[in-house]
């Protein structure tokens, strides 16, 4: 061909590139060149819940920054706990509890969390731990097994809403014991702390290293000269269960502590097989009336793809946070993008549903309830939004 013929032929194939690619809609780049069929089509499908529930799962709760105790008309809570450090390091020996004229130990936990109406007084007792236990994977299973003493060590009265330090004096003989634990390099298993039945709020004292620490404060000696040593350092864990039966079967209950969770699932066998997921989001309408409210810590809600259907265990990747959203009804909206899970539900993984979880379990003792697919309303029931196009 002609060097000036190819010439013109370029020109011609720039011009008709120039015309139909520079369009401001950018699905309409190509026409008149490519099959319609090729085009990439936007939909969407909005799907509600067809199931969903809650499902009752013991937490792990070794290491919780509170000491949680006491009970309501819906929920029971204790805690164990147990000093890290022997009294033979400090040079507390058997010997040297029995040669003391003046022993004192006496117990400090500091206050930090209630729940409650704040004229409630509740009577917090110690008991002695008998059997081991880790913190490692403690839960209420655990905390079930574990073997105490049957007498109450010391009772202490504890205001609700009061931030002083409770005493609670701890006796000579389990000093002693401790101490002959010591000289074995034995760490001493602990005590745990619950109230009675009849108590009407329930109380969290501080746990981790801070100035509210559990104190033990030990002093030894001669009426003349006495000396004082105080441990700080512990392991501790709590176990809490709900007394009260929200039927979990047909409520969407989060309940921190406990640890009661929400599963909801959603067919999506109206999206295409292997279909690209551009956006998904979920949405949740809280339920006042079943939800329990802390005045400081506040819920963080997470929805994760559920990997076993019967243990509910979850998946961390990929997980989308709930973010509250307040309308001008006096409705509590929440919606996460669950975009990735609903891609691989879509392509190369089994839909289980999704499972909401509260990311503060072991901080508190509040609860957050939403509307299920029965709502009168269906403005208010667990939906999908699907944002994607055929591949």
């Amino acid at each position: 061909m002609r060097p000036e013929l190819l010439l013109l032929l370029g020109a011609v194939i720039i011009l008709i590139t120039f015309t139909t690619g520079c369009d401001e809609d950018p699905t309409s780049v190509g026409e008149g060149i490519l099959p319609d069929e090729d085009f990439i089509a936007i939909d969407t499908l909005i799907i509600d819940a067809y199931e969903s529930f809650s499902v009752d799962v013991p937490t792990t709760t070794g290491g919780s920054p509170t000491l949680f105790v006491g009970e309501n008309e819906k929920k029971r809570v204790m805690s164990i706990f147990r000093f890290d450090s022997l009294l033979t390091d400090r040079n507390i020996t058997p010997d040297t509890i029995d040669a003391s004229e003046v022993f004192d130990a006496t117990l400090y936990l500091t206050p930090e969390y209630y729940l409650g109406d704040s004229t409630e007084t509740i009577s917090v007792e110690l008991f002695e731990v008998l059997s081991g236990w880790s913190p490692e994977g403690f839960n209420r299973d655990v905390f079930e097994i574990i073997n105490r003493g049957n007498e109450s060590l010391y009772t202490s009265s504890v205001m609700l809403g009061d931030t002083n330090a409770v005493e609670f004096s701890l006796p000579r003989p389990l000093m002693r014991k401790w101490a002959e634990k010591g000289e074995q390099s034995v760490i001493p298993q602990g005590l745990i702390l619950k109230s009675n039945e009849d108590a009407n709020g329930i109380i969290g004292f501080g746990g981790s290293a801070d100035d509210n620490a559990p104190r033990l404060r030990i002093i030894y000696g001669s009426e003349e000269e006495q000396d004082t040593v105080v441990f700080s350092r512990n392991a501790r864990a709590f176990a809490a269960n709900l007394k009260d039966d929200p039927d979990l079967q047909n409520n969407l209950i989060v309940q921190a502590g406990t640890a009661t969770r929400a599963i909801v699932r959603f067919d999506i066998s109206e999206l295409p097989r292997g279909a690209l997921i551009h956006n998904a989001q979920l949405e949740l309408t809280k339920n006042p009336d079943l939800s329990i409210p802390h005045p400081t810590i506040v819920d963080s809600l997470f929805a994760h793809h559920i990997i076993d259907v019967n243990k509910f265990t979850v998946r961390e990747a990929n997980r989308g946070e709930l973010i509250r959203v307040e309308t001008g009804e006096n409705t509590t909206i929440y919606r996460a993008t669950v975009s990735e899970i609903t891609q691989a539900w879509a392509t190369v993984e089994d839909n289980n549903g999704l499972i909401i979880r509260d990311d503060h379990e072991t901080l508190g003792l509040h609860r957050t309830s939403f509307y299920t697919e029965q709502a009168e309303d269906a403005t208010k029931r667990p939906r999908l939004k699907i944002i994607y196009s055929r591949l």
